[in-house]
């Protein structure tokens, strides 16, 4: 009797830098304040990986932060901490850098996977006359570029968004369905091995958001400022099919 295999169980986690809306107003004119980019991006792990990057995430902060001082909703965010906000004011230059170097270090030495998907939202404004929601657009570029990774690993998976609620996912989900359309004909690839929806992610209940904060963050940075990559260069021998081309590479920009 053949007994089938059980699939790798595999999650995504999943977070954004810059502006999900317009940068272009109708008069053609930027938006004062918005972005000319926006990000999303994704870290790939295996169940038992999860496991030791959560307690590497949470070690981390006890190393550097008396919790017993903390906001009780306090999560790693990288740009306040560049801004030396608080609670990061408490810290040196040098520690906030150690900081921010262990975040990457933990990313750089895990058995993970990254994704990204930039857009340009000034390029995309002027090229459709309705452009589609930037946030679902690159939702459903990551989401395939998943699918191939469980394809490839012989997995299933699960997708985390932090800040993703139910209004927004309903929002997003009805514009990826209609792309799903458009694109059919193309390139659009079927999230056979994802379960489920995308799911409301909290980065206290899962520490590894915020290690995507810091990946999101640098490599938004990294497509807003090409000099500023130290970050990004750092970890991109993560990626999924680093620059593979236009319909398989794990980092897309738009």
């Amino acid at each position: 009797m053949n007994v089938k295999q059980q699939k790798t169980s595999y999650y995504l986690y999943i977070d954004e830098s810059g502006d999900v809306g317009d940068y272009l107003d109708k008069n053609n004119q930027i938006i004062k304040g918005s972005s000319k980019f926006f990000t999303l991006a994704g870290i790939i792990v295996s169940k038992d990986e999860k496991r030791k990057m959560e307690c590497e995430t949470n070690k981390m902060i006890d190393e550097y932060f008396n919790k017993g001082l903390l906001d009780k909703n306090f999560k790693l965010h990288y740009h306040p901490l560049r801004m030396k906000l608080s609670p990061y004011d408490q810290l040196s230059d040098e520690m906030r850098k150690h900081l921010a170097d262990n975040v990457f270090h933990i990313i750089k030495k895990s058995d993970c996977a990254l994704l990204s998907v930039s857009i340009n939202l000034e390029r995309h404004c002027k090229k459709y006359y309705i452009p589609a929601n930037p946030q679902a657009y690159a939702m459903l570029i990551m989401l395939e570029r998943f699918q191939d990774f469980l394809e490839e690993h012989d997995g299933e998976g699960r997708a985390i968004y932090e800040r993703f609620n139910k209004k927004t996912r309903k929002k997003v989900e009805r514009t990826m369905t209609g792309l799903r359309e458009v694109l059919r004909l193309r390139h659009y690839k079927a999230p056979n091995n994802i379960r489920g929806h995308v799911v409301n992610g909290d980065p206290k209940i899962h520490p590894i958001l915020q290690l995507t904060d810091f990946f999101a963050y640098a490599t938004w940075i990294k497509i807003t400022n090409p000099q500023k990559t130290f970050r990004w260069k750092s970890i991109k021998h993560k990626y999924f099919q680093l620059n593979a081309g236009w319909y398989r590479a794990g980092n897309v920009e738009i």
